[in-house]
């Protein structure tokens, strides 16, 4: 995932569209053999259709380019500039202040999903969280997620971002929480069966049990490597689109 280099870092009126089900649409739409494939099971449908690509590469050719030609095509007929196109997805798109006038080509519907009131770009814009309409975060491209840290992700997106001094009063806050903060949990990293992974000042990396990560004394815990890794990213790019 790359983000239009040429935008700002935090935009707001992101809107995200895609291709449902997109290669069983396009398979439907040609007309190819759908035997055999799950009708309703969309997990089981997306196996059994990725197992048919593994096994033909002209229909994985034929797939690829037909979904890039549909977005091209989608591109073309709404007049959509390079400066309105955060992200072009495989089978979608994120646009900047530009909604699609034609949203549906050839029995191919180019479908809203989301429409994003804030939308952070981490600062080497390969990754992004966003708050949508439905006051719903999203989070993309972060590796070694867990659920107590995307609950700060929220709390930055959830941000005034239409007051200067706000903005920087609350991610200050945000800061104070994650370096003071005694609840353990926020920094233990899962990895299965009730284990965590957990980084301690002098010690590095370790694996511990969930009964250990009650008990931790938060004083031992490389807080700095967390806020570096999961915040600095996004908090960077705040700063430089509002220190402008």
């Amino acid at each position: 995932m790359q983000i239009n280099k040429h935008m700002k870092l935090v935009l707001n009126n992101v809107y995200l569209y895609d291709i449902e089900s997109c290669h069983y649409s396009i398979m439907q739409n040609l007309g190819l053999d759908m035997s055999g494939i799950e009708q309703e099971n969309k997990i089981e449908r997306n196996v059994q259709i990725g197992k048919m690509m593994r096994k033909n590469p002209k229909l994985t050719s034929l797939l690829r380019n037909t979904t890039r030609s549909i977005i091209d095509e989608y591109i073309r007929v709404n007049e959509i500039m390079e400066d309105n196109i955060v992200i072009r997805q495989y089978d979608g798109i994120l646009l900047n202040k530009k909604r699609l006038r034609i949203t549906d080509l050839k029995g191919i519907p180019l479908n809203i999903r989301k429409e994003f009131l804030v939308f952070i770009s981490s600062i080497d814009r390969k990754k992004y969280i966003g708050l949508d309409t439905e006051i719903k975060t999203s989070i993309k491209g972060v590796p070694y997620r867990y659920d107590e840290m995307d609950k700060i992700y929220q709390a930055i997106c959830k941000v005034n971002y239409t007051n200067k001094e706000s903005v920087f009063r609350q991610l200050q806050k945000i800061k104070d929480h994650i370096m003071t903060t005694n609840n353990a949990k926020l920094f233990g990293i899962p990895v299965g069966n009730d284990r965590f992974n957990i980084f301690l000042k002098g010690y590095g990396q370790i694996e511990i049990t969930k009964s250990t990560l009650k008990i931790i004394d938060c004083d031992d815990i490389d807080r700095d490597k967390y806020f570096n890794f999961y915040i600095v990213p996004f908090t960077k790019s705040i700063v430089v689109d509002f220190v402008k």
